[in-house]
């Protein structure tokens, strides 16, 4: 039986493409999410994928025998810890992602809007049933921050904006 979790991936400046390509032929599974963006040449407008998590990115790997091939894979800067430990990132919001991927990128959620400083609540995710203060939407990444004071946390998070309504 394996061990294998999803784990965080934190990438050199603009690299995810270097680590990606090199877990993958070390036999890591990877997800690297990507947001369609259209950028304008000369002639038209071309379809790119721009990474979701700029600098970041998920593998599914038994850390006890994957670490070293993770953390020395060309490209990657570190793996993301909560402490001593890797972050595990929980299955489920690596299957909302998933959801949201058509034809190799996440669609964007319906447009809404919300201003600042307009209490929101948090319908997805782990934080689901939280409410939390709009603070913006941040631009061209379909995320916005939030601003959350619960009993054991208080600070500023960043969200997919289809976690949240009004």
């Amino acid at each position: 039986m394996s061990d294998s979790q999803w784990y965080l991936i934190h990438s050199k400046a603009r690299q995810e493409d270097v680590a990606e390509l090199n877990l993958r032929l070390l036999g890591v599974e990877i997800f690297c999410p990507r947001l369609r963006k259209l950028k304008p040449t000369r002639s038209k407008a071309q379809s790119v994928g721009e990474v979701l998590f700029p600098g970041y990115f998920f593998v599914k790997v038994d850390m006890k025998t994957g670490y070293r091939k993770v953390t020395y894979a060309h490209g990657v800067l570190r793996v993301v810890r909560f402490g001593a430990e890797p972050a595990i990132v929980e299955e489920a919001i690596i299957d909302s992602i998933r959801q949201r991927v058509h034809n190799g990128f996440v669609l964007p959620p319906p447009s809404t809007s919300f201003e600042s400083g307009q209490i929101v609540r948090i319908h997805k995710g782990p934080f689901h049933g939280f409410e939390a203060i709009f603070e913006q939407e941040l631009n061209g990444t379909q995320r916005v921050a939030l601003l959350m004071k619960t009993v054991a946390f208080q600070g500023r998070m960043v969200l997919d904006r289809d976690c949240v309504e009004l």
